[in-house]
């Protein structure tokens, strides 16, 4: 936290790109396979401002702006706050941006691209720079570059995309204890003058698991808080432990299902889960439902390994098409096996 600023790095994966070696065979006829997509990694910086409602992302990559809405989707629903709306970035954002940037003394301009592409010489602009300005208010530019001791701020008014470029310096970005992000997430947060914004949709398809991690982490929350409230027991997340289960709980391994809503609400076990379950005696099942509501409700399974699941296998995108095994059980089947129901309060209002 700095100031009214909340900072985080968040990393995801999705499939992204084509490979152009296999889309490359294809279209000579050398390879069996289709388009074969790989999965890229992208880090977002994001900072929070809970006193403007502000959200700024700052990331690498292309093509990942649904993504990125799932994310905002996310974080508008951790801080209770209403539907995130996303902001356009239109012309008249940009130019009265340019405006604030040129103004303020703490900024310099050090480079102008001409509407046509051509690089203007800044002395140029200083000597005329009554005409300048008047182009810069206006927009009579493709780009424009801004830099202070901090950051480098790239403005692009292109045909197709409109684009805010921010190169933080190393020393200042760099996670750990001399990271200082607050000035130039301050210096964007004053300059940007919000026109048109539109309301953000989650996507369906949850193409890198945004959403499908958040609704897990609250069934994990969820079963802890039960666990200490109901039973006296202290809980512990051992998820990222890849131990076959998600929570300990005295003598119980509990693997946590969540779902968000009244989809088909099917469990799906990995291999390390299906094994580790019907190895161990206290392994228990908790099915989270309406996990992204302050009061879920949870179904207890006791004895999961009774239940019947059938193997599948699905494809698994990475540097290369994989089979990846999974057991299933169907909703209908794990609800007869249900011992006990109950909900749970995580927050207070």
């Amino acid at each position: 936290m700095r100031g009214n600023w909340i900072f985080f790095d968040y990393l995801f994966s999705k499939t992204a790109a084509v490979n152009p070696i296999i889309k490359c065979l294809t279209s000579m006829g050398l390879t069996k396979y289709g388009e074969v997509k790989l999965t890229n990694t992208y880090l977002v910086t994001v900072g929070f401002n809970y006193e403007l409602g502000l959200l700024l992302m700052l990331y690498s990559g292309r093509k990942v702006e649904r993504q990125l809405d799932d994310l905002a989707y996310v974080i508008s629903h951790m801080f209770k706050a209403p539907v995130p709306r996303l902001v356009e970035l239109d012309r008249k954002l940009l130019t009265e941006l340019a405006s604030y940037l040129e103004s303020s003394f703490r900024w310099e301009l050090k480079g102008w691209i001409s509407k046509e592409g051509r690089n203007i010489e800044l002395d140029l602009v200083q000597k005329n720079r009554d005409e300048y300005l008047d182009k810069l208010r206006r927009g009579e530019w493709k780009s424009l570059i801004f830099q202070n001791k901090y950051s480098k701020i790239k403005l692009t008014i292109g045909a197709r995309r409109k684009n805010i470029d921010v190169s933080i310096r190393k020393k200042y970005y760099k996670p750990g204890p001399k990271r200082d992000l607050r000035p130039t997430f301050d210096e964007l947060a004053r300059g940007l003058v919000i026109n048109k914004v539109s309301e953000i949709v989650p996507s369906s398809s949850d193409e890198a698991g945004i959403l499908r991690a958040y609704t897990e982490r609250r069934g994990i929350i969820s079963t802890i808080k039960f666990e200490m409230e109901k039973f006296g027991r202290e809980a512990f997340d051992v998820s990222y432990d890849f131990v076959g289960y998600d929570v300990k709980s005295g003598e119980y391994l509990i693997e946590v299902k969540a779902f968000k809503d009244s989809v088909y609400k099917a469990i799906q076990l990995t291999k390390n889960e299906y094994e580790t379950m019907n190895r161990e005696e206290n392994y228990r099942i908790y099915v989270v439902e309406d996990a992204w509501d302050n009061i879920p409700k949870i179904n207890m399974i006791d004895n999961p390994a009774s239940l019947l699941f059938v193997k599948r296998n699905k494809d698994v995108l990475e540097t290369k098409i994989a089979l990846e095994e999974y057991f299933e059980c169907n909703e209908n089947i794990w609800r007869a096996h249900v011992i006990n129901s109950d909900f749970i309060k995580l927050f207070k209002e």
